[in-house]
């Protein structure tokens, strides 16, 4: 099947909901399928004063040569938005197009009139658009496709119809426990670093702040995409722009991963360190509920409440028969979402169409 995915403009950072798509896209590229991914780039670059042309060529280059933070097949073929004359030809080409964002759908409506349209729901993207807009996206007529039980429940709430779920997977062959538990520092502790408000660090550092007061020797290991808006003590060790290997490394260094989100689709580092060893504190937003249990795999904390993710830290801490039970659990509850399970839904709902 000829398919193309539409995402927002091309980006040189990591982002967890590029990171799926472009994952999605190699493996069903894999399977035989004929795969290419359309940047809307419109606006790209539209804060400098640059002459159009100049624009245009810059950001067509800088598409065919990025991403340089994920390795995509070669036989992927990149549009951009900006190239009219390409953009005009699509519609003929694809049996598929694949929304994937609020900021995506009307686009990939307008370009893909003839083409059959999916819409792949990655989360509610409350924090950057109005309910009513996003529940017009989910009503826009495009077959909704969901990474969470959560979302399908907003979208047929919404809609009356059923979505497609298919649950974020990850590799666990490549996130895989290569330091056991009881081998590691035990007073260390892992954290994503994210500036947006809806990713609740404020409460993940009021707590590590506590929880050094309690504990003297901690020490915590940070990743993110941009450098921390506030000056970093000795105790914290922080990795710019952590590749896949990088994030390996740091979650099987570790005894606890905190979270602290406040909203989120589904929370892939999460499972990432459950499936690396690390026990999982974090926040009960919506999206962890999809792989993490309170008590069972994880210790869940009500969302902006940092003196309880202290507690639960301390707990893990205190107690090792917890914290390997949760660290053992933690690993099973990964191997439950794997990539195969994932492909092999995606393809059912391809033959569905085919069928159709």
């Amino acid at each position: 099947m000829n398919i193309c995915f539409v995402l927002p403009q091309m980006l040189r950072k990591p982002i967890g909901g590029y990171k799926m798509v472009y994952e999605y896209a190699n493996r069903l590229s894999n399977n035989g399928h004929n795969v290419a991914i359309l940047f809307l780039n419109e606006n790209a670059l539209k804060r400098f004063k640059l002459p159009l042309w100049f624009r245009k060529s810059f950001i067509e280059v800088f598409t065919r040569v990025e991403p340089k933070w994920f390795k995509l097949n070669e036989n992927i073929t990149k549009y951009s938005s900006t190239n009219s004359k390409e953009i005009e030809k699509l519609d003929k080409k694809f049996d598929l197009a694949i929304a994937t964002g609020v900021d995506t759908v009307d686009k990939t409506i307008e370009i893909f009139s003839k083409t059959k349209k999916a819409y792949f729901i990655q989360d509610y993207e409350s924090w950057v658009y109005p309910e009513e807009k996003i529940n017009s996206t989910f009503k826009a007529g495009l077959d909704n496709i969901v990474i969470a039980e959560w979302l399908q429940d907003k979208v047929e709430s919404c809609t009356g119809k059923m979505p497609v779920l298919i649950k974020n997977p990850i590799d666990t062959k490549f996130y895989k426990m290569e330091c056991p538990i009881k081998e590691r520092d035990l007073y260390t502790i892992g954290i994503l670093y994210h500036s947006a408000e809806h990713k609740g660090f404020k409460y993940a550092l009021e707590a590590i702040n506590q929880l050094k007061k309690m504990y003297p020797k901690l020490k915590v290991k940070m990743f993110g995409t941009s450098q921390p808006d506030f000056n970093l003590p000795s105790w914290i060790e922080f990795t710019l722009n952590a590749s896949k290997e990088d994030t390996v490394k740091i979650y099987n260094s570790v005894s606890i991963f905190l979270c602290a989100t406040v909203s989120e689709g589904f929370g892939l580092t999460g499972l990432e360190a459950m499936s690396c060893g690390a026990v999982l504190v974090s926040s009960d937003y919506d999206g962890v509920r999809e792989y993490a249990i309170n008590g069972v795999n994880a210790l869940l904390s009500p969302i902006r409440d940092s003196n309880s993710l202290v507690q639960n830290v301390a707990l893990v801490f205190e107690d090792e028969l917890l914290r390997n039970r949760l660290s053992k659990n933690g690993i099973q509850s990964a191997r439950e979402l794997t990539w195969e399970s994932a492909m092999d839904k995606f393809e059912t709902y391809l033959n569905s169409i085919d069928n159709n």
